[in-house]
């Protein structure tokens, strides 16, 4: 009864721009990395390692 499912803001952005897209990313699980999304993340991931 306490088991409370959050929405991710990401889905909230991608629902906001196309709500079928968000379904196929966050429900049908659809979603492949590109260079760009790896390099946001690499470049995201930097930022809690540099002191």
């Amino acid at each position: 009864m306490n088991d409370i499912e959050y929405v991710p803001i990401a889905a909230l952005n991608q629902y906001a721009y196309c709500s079928h897209r968000c379904w196929r990313m966050f429900c049908a699980g659809e979603f492949i990395d590109n260079q760009y999304t790896i390099e946001g993340t690499t470049l995201h991931d930097r930022v809690h390692t540099i002191g």
